[in-house]
């Protein structure tokens, strides 16, 4: 956790508790992060030296027309403040914030290949049942595995992965012999 990032993002989260607007505001955090990862020019131009502060907060009005004001604002105060490479992580740490005060837990799905949405939503599902929680699942690539899934969850591991099938055929055949 990037303290720094925590601090914005705590900024944000404490002044949307009190609009009551969380959920609306997450949504639309996850949506510009997802835009922003795919945008890393966004980013990179809100970091350069060459623009001055008036002209990249002209650029995130210009860009960002519909986005929520808190969080332009926001965007802009990590800007003026020489923090535009955190603003993801800022992002990240909003959405942790939001999801611990609604009781959701967070875990990670490693897959060798990316999920598709409609896949990790299936994934979140089962996975919330056998939680009785709801939760958000991040998707990590990890080529080792082969294929299928593994997730991991606080202490908890639901390792579907053909790697894992693999090593349990090792340690089987492995006893066998002796």
């Amino acid at each position: 956790m990037n303290e720094l990032a925590n601090r914005y993002a705590t900024a944000l989260y404490s002044l949307k508790l009190d609009s009551n607007k969380l959920v609306e505001t997450q949504n639309e955090v996850k949506e510009l992060k997802k835009i922003i990862k795919d945008n890393p020019d966004f980013i990179m131009i809100l970091s350069s030296s060459y623009y001055d502060f008036k002209k990249k907060s002209e650029i995130i009005d210009i860009t960002l027309v519909n986005v929520d004001e808190d969080i332009k604002n926001l965007l802009k105060i990590a800007v003026k403040n020489h923090r535009a490479n955190l603003i993801v992580e800022i992002f990240e740490e909003f959405n942790s914030l939001v999801n611990e005060y609604r009781g959701i837990i967070e875990g990670l799905v490693y897959s060798s290949m990316p999920l598709k949405e409609d896949e990790l939503t299936k994934l979140n599902k089962a996975i919330s049942e056998v939680e009785s929680r709801p939760t958000d699942l991040k998707n990590i690539i990890d080529p080792s595995l082969i294929g299928g899934v593994k997730v991991v969850i606080n202490d908890h591991i639901y390792d579907g992965s053909i790697k894992h099938h693999i090593d349990e055929m090792k340690k089987a055949l492995l006893h066998k012999e002796d």
